[in-house]
């Protein structure tokens, strides 16, 4: 466990929408295989892009759930949420290292 949590890094990165359940999953399994583990949540930079858009374009996309009524929403918006980990999950694997000292 020891050698896991110095090379192995996870992150659950949760909006909103996410459930609790799911958040537990992922720290639970983190710390079976004691991986160094760090939780966080997305929802201000998705909500950044989304004024960002709103201020550009004029018009602010939902989620069908949330009263959107094209499905170009919902897919622009579940996008925009995967890109964001993306970059994000990007970022944690460049910087968590050193962030934590290792080399």
């Amino acid at each position: 466990h020891e050698l896991a949590g110095r090379l192995l890094y996870t992150c659950y990165m949760g909006t909103t929408n996410s459930s609790a359940a799911t958040r537990h999953r992922a720290k639970t399994l983190a710390g079976e295989i004691g991986a160094f583990h760090v939780d966080a949540s997305i929802d201000t930079v998705i909500s950044a892009l989304l004024e960002l858009f709103v201020a550009v374009v004029g018009e602010r996309p939902a989620f069908r759930a949330h009263g959107g009524t094209d499905p170009r929403e919902n897919l622009a918006l579940q996008n925009i949420q995967a890109r964001i980990r993306m970059v994000f999950g990007y970022m944690l694997a460049q910087l968590l290292p050193w962030s934590r000292g290792r080399r």
